[in-house]
């Protein structure tokens, strides 16, 4: 909300997203009204610095892959959600939505109750930076699984550019299947 943007100090350029920061008031009848929204995503608008804070039409968005889910699991910790909140909105809607299949031998391991600040400067993004920095979170990403592959531990990308799939190519993907909660996202 305006109000955050104010306490972390974001230049105007920086608070251009869409759709535009709204009121604490906005923010809360997200949050009352959580049973009506169906998936969590990130824009992840990857600006740099000097995009944003050009005075002349800085581009909108906000860098947010980085931080997304430390963001939801620090929710987790203050109540706010559950994770089943976060996989519902995560993975299986998204997946009933947009009729994708299940990757198996797909995971992410997170740790719940390691805290830690978010840092001024991006660690994966070409952005550089957060709107997020020096905010407090509770829990953090320690490893991905993608098709039964580790690609990620303890903040080190380990794939190799260009690994990914594309999500709509059936050729490489199983059939359809169920999703245990505990497959997605294993606390460790």
């Amino acid at each position: 909300p305006t109000e955050e943007a104010d306490r972390l100090g974001l230049s105007e350029g920086r608070r251009e997203v869409r759709p535009r920061l709204q009121s604490k008031s906005d923010q809360q009848a997200l949050w009352d009204n959580l049973d009506v929204i169906d998936c969590f995503a990130t824009d992840h608008a990857p600006h740099r610095i000097e995009e944003k804070d050009r005075e002349d039409n800085p581009p909108p968005g906000f860098p947010g892959l980085e931080t997304m889910l430390p963001l939801l699991l620090t929710a987790v910790s203050q109540g706010r959600l559950t994770m089943n909140d976060i996989i519902t909105r995560l993975h299986t809607n998204p997946l009933r939505i947009f009729n994708l299949t299940l990757q198996h031998e797909t995971h992410i391991e997170v740790d719940l109750d390691e805290e830690w600040t978010i840092p001024a400067t991006t660690r994966h993004s070409k952005a550089g930076w957060t709107p997020f920095a020096g905010m407090k979170v509770k829990g953090i990403v320690k490893r991905v699984v993608l098709r039964g592959k580790t690609v990620f531990v303890d903040g080190k990308v380990l794939s190799e550019p260009g690994s990914g799939l594309h999500l709509l190519s059936k050729s490489l993907m199983s059939p359809r299947g169920s999703i245990t909660p505990s497959k997605l996202l294993v606390p460790i």
